[in-house]
């Protein structure tokens, strides 16, 4: 059975079609991966952020405190004892 040379380019547009269809849904299957991927990244990095400003808090009552220590050390270490 031959084919008419009228129903040969319907053929290749309808395979085309079809083509570029199934390519414009791997695409939008590819960015609607992407845009979850990241969204998880955004909420592991405002996890970090507010952890990172916690321990800098941590960090600033722990020099604060160190710093303390320190002057209480070399005040007494100025200081002789009573029985001197």
């Amino acid at each position: 059975m031959t084919m008419s040379p009228k129903s040969m380019p319907n053929d290749e547009c309808n395979k085309n079609h079809e083509l570029l269809q199934q390519q414009i849904d791997d695409l939008q299957s590819r960015v609607s991966h992407q845009e979850d991927l990241l969204h998880s990244l955004n909420d592991v990095i405002a996890k970090q952020d507010a952890a990172i400003s916690s321990l800098r808090s941590k960090l600033q009552q722990n020099q604060e405190k160190l710093s303390d220590v320190a002057y209480s050390l070399e005040s007494s270490s100025i200081e002789k004892p009573p029985h001197y």
